[in-house]
């Protein structure tokens, strides 16, 4: 009756289907089961007694470790519960519980070198792999992140783990064929995920009312699924639906409030209806809740940037978060071309240009040579200049900026203005890849 009644999201009569087993028929699965009923529901300390009773039963039971880790249950009450087992060739379980115990706490650097040590004396394991991509992505490694999961997903091709999470991270990074490709090979066993992963598939190529109704289907199954209303809010925010995107950032918040995409959701909302002040405040308080990270400060600058009024005070401002954001992550393309941006505005193309010849030594991208281009045109090297912006039209020959950047060159209009042509320092306008 559980089963029939959770299938089509009857979340109610299948919490009362569980309950009125008897406490000699309940087993680990019962306790698993009625745990994540609970869970979904936000009935914390019932939910929490239910995973104790699963680990009391059976110790090595890691999504019920896992699940009392989130809830900020204690490390030594949990390694307590698995004693029995933290001896001899189950001592691995010691580095997963702290693992788990540091991506509670949001120390995730400390908790990927943990999660490693076991891929290091055990060997490959997937599922230790999706944590370790997880955590990237929860500190914005996101390269690193796609890498670790597809190592993961190569390991064990119908694991499903994470893979809305996955998804989120091919469309942030433009990576639309291979989102395509993952999308139809994704195995339906677990759905909730396969909604999220084709709703992101669909903002991608802008359907936005399937968009809507996958990510309504996948919140249905699982209402307090973080990945599920964050692909919820993203869906809301790109079809228009801006004051019900801002409502599902907050719960989001109330719920993690380290989630950077929902502090993120937040701040494009709050510029949408030009509350601009807000939105500089929502962006800092990222910078509380996720400390350390080089895209909390990225989103200060682009909040600060997007004021209707321009001035050299606003621009300084912007110009130091750029630079924070390099120093904490030198690999920033996106701090690296919108601090070119300011530089070539203030008259100082060559400081822009030191930048970008910088990350251009072990990067290479459209958006970079463009920027590169664009300094060198500022300081009139105008033969460099074209050399940049065709190398970036052969990594996208449909690059906008580097289309312009030639047509100034080959027409000769506006060279004497060329540095207010490319002066604003415009992010990325697709909500996703912000």
């Amino acid at each position: 009756m559980y089963q029939c009644y959770h299938a089509v999201c009857d979340f109610e009569n299948a919490l009362y289907a569980l309950e009125c087993i008897g406490p000699k028929s309940r087993s680990v699965r019962y306790y698993m089961a009625l745990g994540n009923l609970y869970k979904q529901q936000g009935v914390e300390r019932s939910a929490v007694a239910c995973y104790k009773e699963v680990l009391k039963l059976h110790p090595l039971a890691l999504e019920a470790i896992e699940a009392l880790m989130e809830m900020g249950q204690i490390t030594k009450e949990i390694m307590s519960l698995t004693s029995e087992m933290i001896t001899g060739r189950f001592d691995w379980l010691v580095d997963f519980i702290e693992g788990c115990s540091l991506n509670a706490r949001n120390e995730h650097q400390r908790a990927i070198a943990r999660y490693q040590k076991l891929l290091l004396v055990n060997g490959p394991s997937a599922h230790v792999l999706v944590r370790i991509a997880t955590s990237y992505n929860n500190i914005g490694a996101y390269k690193k992140a796609v890498a670790t999961f597809e190592e993961a997903y190569n390991l064990e091709p119908n694991l499903t783990t994470s893979a809305g999470t996955y998804a989120s991270l091919l469309a942030q990074l433009d990576n639309e064929q291979e989102l395509e490709k993952f999308c139809a090979h994704l195995s339906e066993d677990n759905q909730v995920e396969s909604y999220i992963a084709h709703c992101y598939l669909a903002l991608m190529k802008e359907d936005f009312t399937r968009a809507t109704t996958l990510s309504e289907r996948a919140c249905h199954m699982m209402p307090r699924y973080i990945p599920a209303l964050i692909v919820r809010g993203c869906a809301e925010m790109m079809g228009n639906k801006t004051t019900s995107a801002m409502i599902t950032f907050r719960s989001i918040l109330s719920m993690k409030s380290s989630c950077f995409e929902a502090h993120k959701g937040m701040v494009m909302s709050l510029l949408r209806f030009e509350r601009h002040k807000e939105a500089v405040i929502a962006a800092k308080e990222s910078v509380k809740q996720c400390p350390g990270q080089a895209r909390t400060f990225l989103l200060i600058a682009h909040a600060t940037s997007r004021y209707p009024e321009e001035s050299s005070k606003l621009r300084e401002r912007a110009k130091d978060f750029y630079l924070k954001a390099l120093t904490l992550d030198p690999s920033s393309e996106e701090a690296v071309c919108n601090l070119a941006s300011i530089y070539i505005r203030e008259g100082k193309p060559k400081e822009g240009l030191e930048h970008v010849k910088t990350y251009l030594c072990s990067h290479a991208s459209a958006r970079a040579h463009t920027s590169a281009g664009e300094c060198y045109l500022a300081i009139r090297q105008f033969e460099k200049a074209h050399q940049h912006f065709n190398i970036a039209l052969d990594l996208n020959r449909n690059y906008v900026r580097a289309l312009n950047g030639l047509q100034i060159l080959e027409t000769g209009e506006n060279l004497e203005n060329s540095e207010n042509e490319f002066a604003p320092a415009t992010p990325h306008t697709s909500w996703i890849n912000i």
